[in-house]
């Protein structure tokens, strides 16, 4: 993946205010920073994703389907189409094979997902709720060797100087995709807290971790 180097650029502007601003003091511009930058992907972690075009093989082989991905070349760019029985699911282009292939898998798997999504049947009482949730999703996700949760905003509530937000988290598990919403809060680091903890709780309950 090439990021933009004005992106980087960003980061290091933020990370050199907030270090001025703590006095030069490094292990306090971890604590304010860290969070920023989370989840934090390790490599080791990274080894421990399955390959998008592997996932897509198996997801379609547990529903007894076939995949066909086609590529062809046009102009400088390569051209990748995946097809399930037959029925044209999404097209990607890019600067190679490879690429083209992968980012291509991953938006048929993403589509797939979105058709397959389900919602936890869970409610997760205040205090329930813990800290650390979501480094704990991440680990469980790593040891069933599950891509990484994903979070978003589905809601925010109040005035522009009193901001209010409810997280949802989904996970993309051998049965499709679950997603959980977590309680309203003041900050969306919570709420991302939130929705963790209820994904936590609800896979224990229906088993699957």
């Amino acid at each position: 993946m090439k990021a933009p180097k004005v992106l980087a650029d960003i980061v290091e502007s933020v990370a050199a205010a907030v270090y001025v601003d703590c006095g030069f003091d490094l292990k306090a511009l971890w604590v304010i920073f860290r969070g920023l930058l989370e989840p934090i992907i390790t490599l080791d972690l990274l080894s421990q994703q399955p390959q998008p075009v592997t996932m897509l093989y198996e997801l379609c082989q547990k529903d007894r389907k076939q995949v066909d991905i086609k590529h062809w070349r046009k102009g400088e760019k390569d051209i990748t189409s995946v097809y399930v029985d037959g029925q044209f699911i999404v097209s990607v282009s890019s600067e190679n094979k490879e690429s083209a292939k992968l980012h291509a898998a991953k938006a048929a798997l993403k589509k797939l997902a979105h058709k397959s999504t389900s919602k936890l049947d869970t409610e997760v009482e205040p205090n329930r709720e813990f800290e650390g949730a979501k480094q704990k999703l991440n680990e469980l996700c790593g040891r069933k060797k599950w891509p990484i949760p994903t979070y978003r905003i589905v809601k925010q509530v109040g005035p522009a100087h009193d901001k209010r937000f409810i997280c949802s988290v989904q996970v993309a598990v051998a049965e499709g995709v679950l997603s959980v919403t977590g309680k309203e809060k003041s900050r969306v680091k919570d709420a991302e807290n939130s929705a963790a903890s209820a994904m936590v709780w609800g896979l224990q309950d229906s088993k699957l971790n």
